[in-house]
């Protein structure tokens, strides 16, 4: 428990002290750029040598192809830049099309050191209702929640896809929520995701922000083999060349008890200051994204991305004894606070453990028409022969 507790201690400090300086390194047009890059360009040589004499020395065997159609929606940009709502609204779309769609990821374990690790998050497992974001996953979580689709969690993302097709035989299509640069899949379609942060510096880890370089290089990832290749943008101001994806907030927000505001109500003047929580990649864009609707937030709350129990409980200033032994799934609101909290879906899975009355606001992202074509006219040649050919996109971002 000690090394845990320690493990998790380096990991915080690295996530809220070195993350934040090193992720401004690797903007474009930084001050920070100058400074570190030059120090950190070597290491990423080095990293990138390594790595490829190792793929060099193994013998180069393709995962096995799954007897479904595999999406993987991943990006090159370390962190964040919008997958799973990305996934979301895919799964959400085909659904519609009258596809039987499932969902594989990789889950994680928590931050909490007190969470007990399970082995969920190393076997394959399928979600269920009763299963508690904290252990599985509040990605996979979310998406379970949102779509209803069955969504499988393993390390080991091909273990994750058997299992999925063992429990659910119905199913027509796998979609990989991550997973652009995983040797165990062999997928027939990729979606390369970008933000309005583009390629960062251009560098790779640690000296930028690329877990590999792009255009991508043939040969390093399964996945560059992929028959059908897209690139999508969900940023405000796309700086890839592929489609562009409309993201907007829900106009409607609900909380764990069934109540359900307006945002266009949160805009007048309250009695209660509105705090606005986010335990995401990027919290600045859901906090820049609320103010611009016009709700006037008194304070906001920047957590580590997938935030643990513990997070949340110091953030909302929970005793966390009082809630751990006794009161775990009771709603929360310290005496005193008159407070209405906004956050993210995504930590919604998690913080209404707590704090029911938390209002989840909502993302909303729309899919190019052109893209929709371009995945059904894939789909349609897949679902018949399980082979597709190369599109024109894929020698603009494959370096031959």
């Amino acid at each position: 428990m000690l090394k845990i507790m320690l493990q998790q201690m380096i990991k915080r400090f690295f996530s809220r002290t070195i993350a934040p300086i090193l992720e401004r390194s690797w903007l474009q047009g930084s001050v920070w750029t100058w400074v570190l890059a030059p120090l950190l360009w070597p290491i990423s040589k080095l990293v990138w040598f390594t790595w490829r004499l190792s793929r060099a020395s193994q013998k180069r065997t393709l995962p096995k192809k799954l007897a479904v159609p595999l999406l993987v929606v991943g990006n090159v940009y370390v962190g964040g830049v919008g997958k799973t709502p990305l996934v979301i609204a895919l799964v959400e779309h085909l659904q519609h099309l009258g596809l039987a769609v499932g969902v594989i990821s990789r889950g994680y374990t928590p931050h909490d050191p007190k969470e007990v690790p399970s082995a969920q998050a190393i076997r394959p497992k399928l979600i269920d209702d009763q299963d508690k974001a904290f252990e599985v996953g509040d990605e996979p979580m979310l998406i379970f929640k949102r779509t209803r689709a069955p969504v499988c969690i393993a390390t080991n993302r091909f273990l994750a896809a058997q299992h999925l097709l063992e429990q659910r035989p119905e199913l027509q299509l796998i979609i990989s929520d991550d997973g652009l640069q995983s040797s165990h899949l062999s997928p027939d379609m990729t979606l390369c995701v970008f933000d309005d942060r583009g390629l960062g510096n251009g560098m790779t880890l640690p000296a930028g922000p690329l877990r590999e370089p792009w255009p991508r290089v043939k040969g390093l990832h399964p996945s560059q083999l992929a028959p059908y290749q897209w690139v999508m943008n969900t940023g405000a101001n796309p700086k890839i060349q592929g489609f562009n994806a409309q993201r907007r907030l829900a106009p409607v927000l609900c909380n764990a008890l069934g109540e359900r505001v307006t945002l266009q109500s949160l805009q007048a003047p309250s009695p209660q200051s509105i705090w606005a929580l986010a335990g995401v990649a990027r919290p600045d864009m859901f906090f820049k994204m609320l103010q611009e609707a016009g709700l006037p937030i008194q304070k906001t709350i920047a957590l580590p991305d997938h935030a643990g129990m513990e997070d949340y409980l110091q953030a909302l200033a929970f005793d966390a004894l009082v809630v751990r032994d006794d009161t775990k799934d009771k709603p929360m609101n310290p005496e005193g606070i008159d407070r209405l909290v906004l956050c993210t879906e995504k930590d919604a899975v998690k913080l209404w453990t707590l704090m029911p009355q938390a209002y989840a606001v909502g993302l909303e992202l729309e899919l190019p028409e052109a893209f929709l074509r371009a995945l059904e006219d894939a789909l349609k040649a897949l679902m018949g022969t399980h082979l597709g050919f190369s599109n024109a996109q894929n020698e603009d971002i494959i370096l031959r």
